[in-house]
């Protein structure tokens, strides 16, 4: 009897060093697997930070792209323009004959 009580403290005491073991592995594992959260969840705000950085350049440029001339628009500017320099020009003209 003595001998199968030394057996199962010896049995138990051999679970508890295994349990003590298991139970410091998972803590350190756990330790690694919170650092990396954090990492990672820095990592994602600063790619939420990014991705809101640059849809706003994106709507930025979609408002540019708008309101930008096409070359349709500068040949009749410049078009506009060489008329009235030519009227311009005309005015300046009849003012100078009548003085």
């Amino acid at each position: 009897m003595a001998k199968d009580l030394a057996e199962q403290l010896a049995r138990l005491g051999h679970k508890s060093e295994l349990l003590v073991t298991r139970f410091a592995t998972l803590r350190r594992r756990n330790e690694e697997l919170v650092q990396e959260l954090e990492e990672l969840r820095a990592t994602l705000r600063a790619r939420d930070a990014q991705i809101e950085r640059l849809q706003l350049e994106r709507e930025h440029l979609r408002v540019s792209a708008a309101v930008a001339a096409t070359p349709e628009d500068v040949r009749r500017a410049r078009t506009l323009v060489s008329e009235l320099v030519r009227d311009i020009d005309l005015c300046i003209a009849d003012l100078t004959r009548d003085i």
